[in-house]
């Protein structure tokens, strides 16, 4: 037991020190990130599902899971009552262990260099749980997946307290509220690892 916290703390410490590129950080990760951050009470995907179904229409909608990773967040989208669920991740290690879930009607992985393998306006709904933010993906992200997005479509993302440090991703909200490309339509501040004792904002943007 003793054993396991300490790889757990070590790993969650890399992950909000490493640089840009965290690609090798979860391959090595991939094998017990499940057990890792299930430990320490995980609940941003739940948060995330639970909001983005209220403002929902239709739960049969393709979502696009973006960063999908082992498949923790399209568990929790299957559990609010969504059933066409499309994840891609960068991380191939972690699209194997998101098969494993069958949670997912498809699961492609892809190379960051070529960018991901969707078209403009394909979903109306694109999740980002714990993708963009420290020791994740860039700020630049946000602005990709807005670009993805179809009009009038729906953004469900996450910013954790490491994130929220950093006054330039919160603005990045703002930018797109302010300017009328976005309305926000839900913003909440809870639990993230509860485990030790970490938060994040819950967001959903309406493209306009």
């Amino acid at each position: 037991m003793i054993s396991v916290t300490v790889m757990t703390e070590t790993f969650l410490d890399k992950a909000y020190s490493t640089g840009d590129d965290s690609r090798e950080l979860y391959k090595n990760w991939s094998a017990t990130y499940d057990e890792e951050v299930t430990g320490k009470g995980y609940v941003t995907p739940r948060r995330v599902a639970e909001a983005l179904a209220q403002f929902c229409n239709d739960l049969s909608t393709p979502l696009l899971d973006y960063g999908c990773g082992t498949g923790l967040s399209g568990l929790a989208f299957r559990a609010a009552g969504f059933s066409t669920l499309h994840g891609i991740d960068v991380s191939a290690e972690m699209i194997e262990k998101a098969q494993e879930k069958e949670a997912y009607t498809t699961l492609r992985h892809f190379e960051l260099e070529n960018g991901p393998p969707v078209e403009a306006g394909a979903y109306s709904i694109i999740a980002a749980v714990g993708v963009i933010g420290s020791g994740a993906a860039p700020l630049s992200l946000f602005d990709t997946i807005m670009d993805l997005l179809a009009q009038n479509g729906l953004f469900s993302f996450s910013f954790n307290d490491h994130t929220l440090e950093d006054p330039s991703f919160e603005a990045k909200v703002t930018d797109y509220t302010s300017s009328g490309q976005a309305r926000l339509l839900f913003k909440d501040y809870g639990d993230h690892l509860p485990g030790i004792g970490l938060k994040s904002n819950v967001y959903i943007l309406k493209k306009l």
